[in-house]
């Protein structure tokens, strides 16, 4: 099972549940975001309700705050901090009071205060709320202390009378008031009568030792005695009252008698440990604080006031990413959905959705200021899934399928290099990887020949070539056993060709080849071709526009070689390139990485109309997923190799890469080139299909991920096996096949010497009745698939 305190670690990076800098700086963690939310909607009455919940002696507070919140707001250089105070002032005089404190059963535990001040009569606030009974000693009357220390209360100009409102409350919450002096001698017999005791350091300051003589955690004295109420300092050793901090001490001395009579710990969880929550201002213009026109703001000068409130929050990944954006929350969710999903021992994984849905790209890792990695977390949850059996095959089957298709006789080739004497082993190897073989066949063809013959004046002649996928499909999947035999293969591979320096032109085998071949010491064709400055094959295409976006892939994101070399090829090639707002290390995912495309091609879709949609010109990539993702979506996009062998360059870089049967066809094609040119080999060309597919019904089987070869195989297995059926309403047979953990179906007509396929559909699991593997022999004969050949997903 996953780790769960790594994964608790990791959670905790996301700060979005983190409380904004307001809310962390109010003594009463007060809830400022929803405050403003009602105040600007002109819910003054919610408002103050939020306020009771919150505040103790809320009219006195709000009356005396001296708002350390607007200390700290966000909107302190973009127009002013909100005016906090002001707010809280208006509210309270706009709405009368919201709620009665609920009858609580009296607690047996007995609570005293030596002092009426605001620390002293907030610490009665809280405790008597909680059915504490609890009795106030004070000296003159039970306001004078307070009424001394701020005697902005006693003014009646706003027309209310906060201080006998609240007092008003305490008595009803059955708190008793006593007259008497307040000596040592109180002190003494409070502490023997009561189970705790509360000294005001402001209301009975003789009482009350020096503020470094009392634990600063929990504001315990000694033995059941606590002290709050002390006057704020300046870094001078000037000393100031400081209404929150003054209340807030009393609150917390509260919280540390409620333990102490309850004993449990007094330090335990107190506070939760959170880190800041970061909220990105760029790009938020301006907008002046609405001062009041009178004493107080009117309700429609709070409620433009508070509209002024960003509602900080930090889903500063989540802005940028489509997926984060589908599942509709944010890391920390993320993170506690997929501990809980792995936590299932029966029943249905259904977070399995959301873990296959990252493109494992890392651009949320290099936006969050706390560096959340979606892709290490999603990794790591598929590795589990996997490991114990509770990741369905099918949501990354047909990729695993297509990398087998690459690695596998048809399409893999290890290429000595043939002009060197017998035995010699190249200095270099190139590694175009399977994608750009699938895609641009012959411009791999000339950029083979041009570096060969290049580096054969060279002090370091010789270069090989090897066509295989470099495995990381096995990697984003989470088959970790799959991906280390599969790199097994390519060091193998590797090793018969006399261990070349490697040069990959696919970022994604880069940092494959890096990893499991450290000592082939990778590097990107891009930097070979940037040292070798060779000229391009001919003039620039005609269409190619003078300004293009780059398009940097995610793989290569922290690879500053190759972001480097790519500009640098692109400057010498004569095309001015513009960076697009996120670039090089904070680059967005075509949707091609962590194999989205395969297990949620509507994700992967949004992701390439998203990052198209960031590109204020046509893209030039040098990945060739990038360009034909983006190409596929309508964003004109040109690779790099178009630049440096144009007269191979698509005719324009609107044109869609191949589709996935073409891909595959053209990995074999590329290889069989391949053999002829350096080895004379002439290889066997497969056979002609004998079903016809109409290009609009090929859409729709790629959409499927199902193969004309899959489609081949499928009539040729219902025609074969017998397992097929004459659909009565339009004569058109219906067969199904299975020859492997899939099923087709086909619905199909023949036609001449062949057959007219109509639909065709698939099913990643095997149904029972369908076509099976008795009838391979069969289907061998008809020669109606080439060897290795697999299927679809539906």
């Amino acid at each position: 099972m996953m780790d769960q305190k790594h994964l608790h670690e990791m959670e905790a990076r996301c700060t979005q549940e983190s409380p904004p800098r307001c809310r962390a700086a109010c003594p009463f963690d007060l809830d400022v975001r929803a405050f403003m939310t009602h105040m600007a909607a002109g819910r003054a009455g919610e408002a103050r309700k939020l306020l009771e919940r919150h505040l103790p002696l809320p009219g006195v507070l709000a009356r005396l705050c001296d708002h350390p919140c607007e200390e700290v707001c966000l909107r302190r250089d973009l127009g002013g901090s909100l005016a906090m105070h002001g707010l809280e002032l208006s509210c309270m005089l706009a709405a009368g009071p919201q709620s009665r404190p609920l009858p609580m059963p009296p607690k047996k535990k007995r609570l005293a205060v030596a002092g009426a001040g605001l620390a002293g009569l907030t610490a009665a606030w809280d405790l008597s709320r909680k059915g504490y009974p609890v009795t106030v000693c004070h000296a003159g009357a039970p306001e004078a202390a307070l009424l001394a220390a701020y005697p902005v209360l006693a003014e009646v100009g706003l027309g209310k009378d906060f201080l006998a409102e609240d007092m008003a409350v305490l008595l009803r919450q059955k708190v008793r008031f006593e007259a008497v002096a307040l000596d040592a001698t109180l002190t003494a017999r409070l502490a023997a009568e009561y189970d705790g005791l509360l000294l005001d350091a402001d209301a009975a300051p003789d009482l009350v030792p020096a503020w470094e003589a009392v634990d600063a955690e929990t504001l315990l004295w000694r033995d059941n005695i606590c002290c709050a109420g002390w006057k704020e300092r300046t870094p001078t050793g000037h000393a100031y009252a400081s209404p929150s901090a003054q209340a807030g001490q009393g609150r917390r001395a509260a919280q540390t008698l409620e333990r102490l009579v309850s004993g449990v710990s007094l330090t335990a969880a107190r506070e939760k440990a959170q880190g800041p929550l970061h909220t990105d201002v760029a790009g938020i213009a301006p907008l002046p604080r609405q001062e009041p026109a009178g004493v107080v703001h009117t309700a429609e000068e709070a409620a433009r006031e508070a509209a002024r409130c960003l509602q900080c929050q930090c889903l500063i990944c989540v802005k940028e990413c489509v997926y984060l954006q589908k599942y509709k929350g944010y890391p920390r969710v993320y993170a506690r959905q997929a501990h809980n999903n792995a936590s299932i021992v029966k029943g249905l994984h259904t977070a399995n959705a959301m873990i296959n849905g990252c493109a494992l790209c890392g651009q949320c890792e290099e936006l969050c200021p706390e560096n959340f990695s979606m892709a290490e977390m999603c990794l790591a949850a598929r590795e589990d899934m996997v490991e114990r059996g509770f990741m369905p095959p099918s949501a990354h089957e047909f990729a695993l399928e297509d990398m087998e298709n690459a690695s596998g006789p048809e399409c893999a080739l290890t290429l000595p290099d043939t002009s060197l004497p017998q035995g010699a082993a190249p200095a270099w190897a190139l590694f175009p990887g399977c994608q750009l073989a699938a895609s641009r066949g012959e411009q791999v063809a000339a950029l083979y020949a041009r570096l060969k013959m290049a580096l054969a004046s060279g002090p370091t002649p010789g270069l090989g070539l090897m066509l295989s996928c470099c495995g990381v499909p096995a990697r984003w999947a989470g088959r970790t056993k799959l991906y280390r035999e599969h790199a097994a293969g390519l060091r193998a591979s590797w090793e018969s060709l006399g261990r070349p320096r490697l040069m990959a032109a696919c970022s994604s085998c880069l940092v494959v080849l890096r990893e499991v071949l450290p000592e082939a010491r990778a590097v990107s064709v891009w930097e070979v071709l940037d040292g070798l400055d060779l000229p391009a094959s001919g003039p620039l295409p005609p269409d190619l526009p003078a300004v293009l976006s780059v398009q940097d892939p995610c793989t290569a994101r922290h690879d500053a070689a190759w972001l480097a070399a790519v500009r640098s090829l692109a400057r010498k090639a004569g095309v001015t390139l513009e960076e697009p707002r996120l670039s090089g290390p904070a680059t967005a995912c075509c949707g091609y990485g962590g194999l989205v495309w395969c297990a949620q091609p509507d994700t992967a879709d949004a992701m390439s109309a998203h990052r198209a949609a960031e590109l204020p010109h046509a893209g030039l990539a040098s990945c060739i997923m990038c360009r034909d993702r983006l190409a596929a979506g309508g964003k004109e996009c040109w690779h790099l190799l178009d630049l440096l062998f144009p007269d191979l360059a698509e005719p324009s870089g609107g044109r869609s890469g191949p589709g996935l049967s073409a891909r595959r066809a053209n990995r074999a094609a590329l290889r069989r080139r391949l053999l002829h040119d350096y080895r004379g080999e002439a290889a066997a060309r497969p056979p002609e299909g004998k079903v016809r597919v109409g290009p609009e019904l090929l859409a729709r089987l790629e959409a499927r991920h199902i193969l004309l070869e899959d489609v081949e195989a499928a009539v040729a297995g219902a025609e074969a096996s017998g397992h097929r059926f004459k659909n009565l309403e339009n004569g058109h047979w219906l067969g199904s096949w299975r020859p492997r953990q899939v099923t087709f179906w086909v619905e199909y007509t023949p036609e001449g010497e062949g057959f007219a396929l109509h639909d065709a559909w698939c099913h990643r699991m095997a149904v029972p009745g369908s076509g099976g593997q008795e009838a391979a022999e069969v289907i061998n004969r008809h020669q109606c698939c080439t060897d290795g050949s697999r299927g679809g997903q539906s």
